[in-house]
């Protein structure tokens, strides 16, 4: 109940507009450059993965990697999942949106870096 109406009040409320674009081309690569920031959780992700198997502790004696270790490889590899299908809704979503809607592009790659 609360997202919908987050979203709703940053799309009324934030003093910014999406910038004219009337090719298909154009609103693909505003689609590509929205979605880049969503990638932020992927890569923070990647970073702490690497980080924990450097720790001394990431391998058990019997050479099998803690559970620590997996929790960050399942993270990051959901992640990159929920990208890919998200990636492809934000472009579709941009490719059939009119103009004056096409401001919940990057309020919509906020919320998903901000849900993951």
């Amino acid at each position: 109940l609360l997202c919908p109406c987050l979203l709703y009040g940053a799309f009324v409320f934030l003093p910014f507009d999406a910038p004219l674009l009337p090719t298909l081309s154009a609103r693909l690569v505003y689609s590509l450059r929205c979605a880049t920031f969503a990638t932020v959780p992927i890569v923070l992700g990647m970073l702490v993965g690497g980080i924990s198997l450097l720790c001394r502790w990431a391998v058990e004696p019997s050479g099998e990697l803690r559970q620590e270790v997996e929790l960050h490889r399942s993270f990051v590899s959901q992640s990159t999942q929920l990208f890919s299908l998200f990636f492809l809704n934000l472009a579709a979503l941009g490719t059939f949106l009119p103009q004056e809607l096409l401001k919940l592009l990057p309020l919509l790659s906020g919320l998903f870096a901000i849900s993951r």
